[in-house]
């Protein structure tokens, strides 16, 4: 067991029930990094306060602006964006089980949308073809092919959106 969790009987019932502790704890865990309701939920929880304390002192901290899904998800997409493309299906999933709910979701992207413009997902799946045309050259169609899809396929995006890219990688298609 690692050192830097504590056991739930450390706080004393009084403490475990003591809003302003758990807004503190709260506090506390949200100066590191931005976090999920879900995941200050269950650390709180994890550290003894009470279930009725914790969403009511989260409740406070989403009021106030400091626990919003909707911007944890815009944030996380439009920085996905930049590091490492994936496909919408791919970060949809590593959201859920971040615990955020499918509507924070799509609120999340059409947020994201407004502020960047729409990211046709044929398009991404091409910039990835892209960023992987080099270590596939040497490699027969068939087999390139093949390794061009099981790479999107990982990257999570669905077979219509790869058979799209991968014909107008061929060029078969326009987009």
């Amino acid at each position: 067991m690692g050192m830097r969790t504590r056991p739930r009987a450390a706080l004393s019932e009084e403490r475990a029930a003591d809003p302003a502790a758990a807004r503190e704890a709260a506090l506390k865990l949200l100066e590191r990094t931005r976090r999920t309701r879900s995941d200050l939920t269950r650390r709180l929880r994890e550290k003894g306060y009470a279930s009725g304390v914790v969403a009511h002192v989260l409740e406070r901290l989403a009021e106030v602006g400091l626990v919003d899904d909707v911007e944890y998800a815009r944030a996380y997409l439009e920085s996905r964006a930049r590091r490492r493309t994936s496909g919408r299906r791919r970060l949809e999933q590593d959201l859920r089980a971040r615990g955020i709910s499918a509507d924070d979701i799509a609120a999340a992207r059409a947020r994201l949308e407004e502020r960047e413009g729409h990211d046709d997902e044929t398009t991404a799946a091409r910039r990835v073809i892209a960023q992987a045309a080099r270590r596939y050259a040497r490699l027969d169609p068939r087999t390139r092919r093949q390794r061009l899809y099981a790479l999107l396929v990982r990257r999570g995006f669905d077979g219509d959106t790869i058979e799209t890219a991968l014909r107008v990688e061929r060029g078969d298609d326009e987009p």
